[in-house]
């Protein structure tokens, strides 16, 4: 009996050895990549990582919709509807003389900037899911604009596994 708990043991070992030095490697090429295709590479293995069941679920939304997150953002940007309505509200806060980009505390904003905003808003949310759908996560996406609540709470659930609790305010530097 002791001798099939050894080999066991040395089996699971070498499979961890062999799994981690698939990972290492694919850290290594990853590093000698630009950032477009570094991030596709990302992509690649947060997948693969969230589909083998490497880390619990939500930490695998979380890796999956934080890599997707940060290059939708960078092509939101480029998106005709988002563009056309940040043009829009920086004319319309140029005729009221917004330098700073803030309405003072004693102003009241108008409403047709409010509308404005929340049309710029809901545009960019509208390209953030069509980006993460383009990327084959129709869930995630239906997710971010029908219940965003419960992707914020999966994406803070799988932060957290990585790295903890939230930083108290006195520890920010």
């Amino acid at each position: 009996m002791k001798k099939t708990r050894d080999e066991e043991l040395t089996l699971a070992l070498q499979e961890a050895r062999e799994t981690e030095a698939r990972w290492r490697g694919l850290a290594a090429r990853l590093m000698e990549l630009g950032d477009d295709a570094m991030d596709a590479q990302l992509l690649v293995a947060f997948r693969a990582a969230r589909e083998e069941g490497v880390v619990p679920p939500d930490a695998g939304f979380f890796l999956v919709a934080h890599i997707l997150t940060a290059m939708a953002d960078e092509a939101i940007p480029e998106d005709p509807r988002v563009r056309r309505l940040a043009r829009e509200l920086d004319l319309m806060e140029r005729e009221y003389g917004l330098g700073d980009g803030a309405w003072h505390d004693d102003e009241t904003p108008p409403e047709e900037w409010e509308a404005l905003c929340a049309e710029y808003e809901a545009a960019c949310d509208e390209a953030r899911a069509t980006f993460f759908r383009a990327y084959g996560e129709e869930d995630m996406a239906r997710l971010y604009l029908e219940d965003r609540a419960c992707f914020h709470r999966r994406f803070e659930s799988g932060r957290r596994f990585f790295h903890g609790l939230p930083m108290l305010p006195e520890h920010l530097h």
